[in-house]
């Protein structure tokens, strides 16, 4: 909207809607101003107005008294809370001629206005049936223009949108005065005539949104503004526009509809999630009970087996070739289960929310030997060579056990997918870290599984195939840093991998 120079400075306009509606009110060639609520200057003048009345100096000077007074304390009681105000006075125009006006007048108050506004509008009655006609020209495209005589509950004024909108004829309209009740939707049938009726007896101008059956069977959303014309305190007619919001109101029905579904959805996945974890927690205290309960027999099924290897090589006991491979399969499987049933338990113990670290001085060099005495077995049966680099101790405050559990993994995954190719354990230390790196020259992991298989249960599709719980690598992580390090992975598909493991040498 563009505001003018009139009496007053220029005012910035206030928002987006004031300004649809002063250029709503000038297409139409409505007699309309804005006034500044606080100081009651007009701010804009429609060009209608202007041409009619001018932009004389001093408050709507071109009323005859006591009309502009009478203006003056209306605006003055909306601006304390009124309803809005419609009265009628005599007008003098630019051209000399008297016209007798309609005045309503209104309060446009929104929460980012810098200062509230009053719309001021008239409407010359001079001839009535004339007047009428040009008021209910101002209709939107979209909405239907009304007029209801109290007296005889019948409509007196529809414009001619509401055949397109409604698709009933304008005759239906004015001679059936239970026109608007019989056509809206059942179900605000039962509340929009009482709250209407209320409302015009408190004489308060009124805005609702209801529902209205087309006459193609179409549910049609209107937003009804109702202004109540009241004469010597009386309410005598209802004037309103039924702007179509049926779009909009489908568009919320589908957005409420789509936001139940993502509701249901979110709730659904947090059951689901629960479930899950659930699981994991009842397959980890089976992880925890199964190691236990299987260590308990495997110890001297162990013993036996390996004591009648030794009777075997001090001829005590004679076996025959086939024998004694079946005896060496047996001894290779006790070892592998035992192998598996330690690292149950450090997966467990690992699974669990509190380590529990039982941390002493160690050599992690000492511990890494003894890792590769303990699967030197395994190593011989793939055929790899594996190698140990290190220069010196690296003593260090850590849980022997755990990290035990962490080398053996690492080097039993090299020994698993090296591919009988050497395997190369490189220990360095350097300001209070030691920094274990194991390598082979295997089948390697493909960049994007890097972060996966530290998760638990995640393996790669060639451990698949070797077998596994899918549970070291997230214990290994889950241990070192437990103890404030980390562990890192380098590798690309058929280049082999290298594990580093840094650890702070805490004293």
């Amino acid at each position: 909207m563009t505001f003018t120079e009139s009496s007053s400075r220029a005012t910035t306009p206030c928002l987006r809607s004031v300004d649809v509606l002063a250029s709503t009110l000038d297409r139409h060639g409505s007699i309309a101003w804005f006034i500044d609520g606080r100081t009651h200057e007009i701010v804009w003048t429609s060009a209608r107005a202007s041409t009619l009345f001018g932009l004389r100096p001093g408050f709507f000077s071109f009323l005859a008294p006591p009309g502009d007074e009478v203006l003056r304390a209306s605006l003055d009681a909306l601006m304390q809370g009124a309803e809005p105000w419609t009265g009628d006075a005599w007008a003098l125009t630019t051209k000399g001629q008297r016209a007798f006006v309609r005045i309503a007048a209104s309060l446009i108050a929104e929460d980012r206005c810098a200062a509230p506004y009053l719309l001021v509008t008239m409407t010359d009655i001079s001839d009535l049936a004339e007047a009428r006609e040009a008021l209910y020209v101002l209709s939107d495209v979209d909405s239907i223009v009304w007029e209801l005589d109290l007296a005889t509950m019948r409509f007196t004024f529809v414009s001619r949108q509401a055949e397109r909108i409604l698709g009933y004829p304008i005759e239906a309209w004015l001679t059936d005065r239970e026109f608007w009740h019989r056509h809206m939707h059942p179900e605000d049938r039962t509340w929009a005539p009482a709250y209407c009726e209320n409302e015009t007896k408190r004489l308060s101008a009124h805005e609702f949104v209801y529902r209205m059956i087309a006459a193609d069977g179409r549910t049609v959303w209107l937003r009804d503004i109702v202004t109540v014309v009241v004469e010597g305190n009386v309410p005598r007619r209802l004037r309103g526009v039924m702007v179509d919001v049926t779009e909009s109101k489908e568009a919320e029905v589908e957005r409420d509809r789509l936001l139940a579904e993502e509701q249901a959805t979110r709730a659904a996945l947090e059951q689901a999630r629960g479930r899950a974890e659930e699981a994991l927690r009842r397959r980890d205290e089976f992880l925890s009970a199964a190691s236990h309960e299987l260590r308990t027999p495997l110890t001297p099924l162990a013993l036996q087996i390996q004591s009648l290897l030794r009777d075997v090589e001090r001829g005590e006991l004679r076996l025959g070739a086939a024998q004694r491979k079946k005896l060496d399969i047996a001894d290779r499987q006790i070892e592998r289960l035992s192998s598996l049933v330690t690292t149950m338990l450090g997966v467990s113990r690992a699974l669990g929310e509190n380590l529990g670290l039982a941390r002493e001085p160690c050599d992690l060099r000492e511990m890494t030997r003894e890792v590769l005495d303990e699967l030197d077995g395994e190593r011989t049966r793939s055929g790899a060579s594996i190698t140990l680099l290190s220069d010196a101790p690296a003593i260090g405050v850590w849980d022997r056990n755990a990290l035990q559990l962490v080398i053996g993994h690492l080097v039993r995954n090299a020994i698993k997918f090296g591919m009988g190719k050497p395997i190369t354990l490189s220990l360095t230390t350097m300001d209070s870290v030691a920094m274990l790196q194991v390598s082979d020259g295997g089948m390697g992991i493909a960049p994007e599984d890097h972060a996966r298989i530290f998760e638990p249960y995640e393996r790669t599709d060639a451990a698949k195939v070797y077998g596994g719980l899918g549970l070291g690598l997230h214990t290994a992580r889950r241990i070192v840093e437990a103890h404030g390090g980390r562990i890192e992975l380098r590798s690309a598909k058929g280049q082999g991998a290298e594990f580093t493991v840094t650890l702070p040498m805490a004293r």
